[in-house]
């Protein structure tokens, strides 16, 4: 059996906790990406692809949402716009 100092993937740092999201680094440098119940173990370079990814989908969502708010109120809604829910 192995001495947990010699277990590079016991030294977990937390780097950011916001609500239901955290990050944490692991010994090796790998990255700890928790979603609630839902935690994804990835290369630090991935997760910077999918934070680039994410940023460009909210930007591009947020450009569509405000080029048809006065056009199409039901595509604003379909888009997730702040319209109200529920039965109308």
């Amino acid at each position: 059996m192995s001495d947990k100092s010699d277990n590079h993937h016991s030294d977990i740092i937390r780097l950011a906790e916001r609500d239901a999201v955290a990050a944490d680094m692991c010994g090796c440098g790998a990255l700890q990406v928790h979603l609630g119940e839902l935690s994804l173990r990835l290369p630090a370079e991935a997760v910077a692809n999918l934070a680039r990814t994410l940023s460009a989908e909210l930007a591009r969502r947020q450009t569509l949402l405000a080029s048809r708010a006065n056009t199409d109120p039901q595509t604003t809604r379909r888009l997730g716009g702040e319209a109200p829910r529920g039965k109308a």
